[in-house]
């Protein structure tokens, strides 16, 4: 069954990634561009987690069970199988979203493949059955989606805010429409 897309503020949640390697620090680097409340476990770190660690705690250590105690949320992402494994019950049981890295069975929620321009973001999934799909879908979509798509949708947006101030509704809005009708035309045309 297909997963449901969702998109969520991540500002209350306090993320546990387990894990100090590649893939672990490719999902720290995805989550912290949004949010700061993140805490990653590990032994070793790779060298790019030293990149992040201005924007996510990292605790140089073996993982304890009991650090799943301050999390919200969870990625499993060690070389350890049954460590893994481990981590998804306790998850379970404690009914905290886990991601368990390469293992679709074991996971709760998956990480899409993003296309990100401003406040704009695009979450592409194949729900887990060909990850690759997703991948070329990003990037065909980074590559062709204009740059300027997030200034665009800023304008709107202050213009969506103004309108609603001073009580109005922003679908019967001439300036509104005009800027909806600009943006369309705009994403269009990189596609004909």
């Amino acid at each position: 069954m297909p997963f449901f897309p969702i998109f969520i503020n991540l500002d209350g949640y306090r993320i546990l990634i387990v894990g100090g390697g590649h893939v672990a620090c490719r999902k720290a680097q995805q989550l912290a561009e949004y949010t700061r409340n993140i805490t990653a476990v590990s032994p070793v770190f790779t060298g790019d987690f030293q990149k992040l660690k201005d924007r996510i705690s990292l605790k140089q250590r073996a993982f304890s069970y009991d650090d799943l105690l301050n999390a919200d949320l969870v990625i499993a992402a060690t070389d350890d199988g049954e460590l893994n494994s481990g981590i998804y019950r306790r998850c379970h049981e404690s009914g905290i979203p886990v991601n368990v890295v390469d293992c679709p069975e074991n996971c709760d929620f998956y990480f899409p493949a993003l296309v990100r321009r401003d406040d704009l973001v695009i979450g592409i999934t194949s729900s887990g059955s060909a990850p690759g799909v997703s991948g070329t879908l990003r990037k065909i979509l980074d590559d062709r989606l204009p740059r300027h798509a997030g200034e665009l949708l800023s304008e709107i947006g202050k213009l969506r805010k103004k309108i609603l101030a001073e009580g109005g509704r922003p679908a019967e809005n001439q300036e509104y429409s005009a800027l909806i009708e600009h943006f369309a035309e705009e994403i269009e045309g990189v596609f004909k």
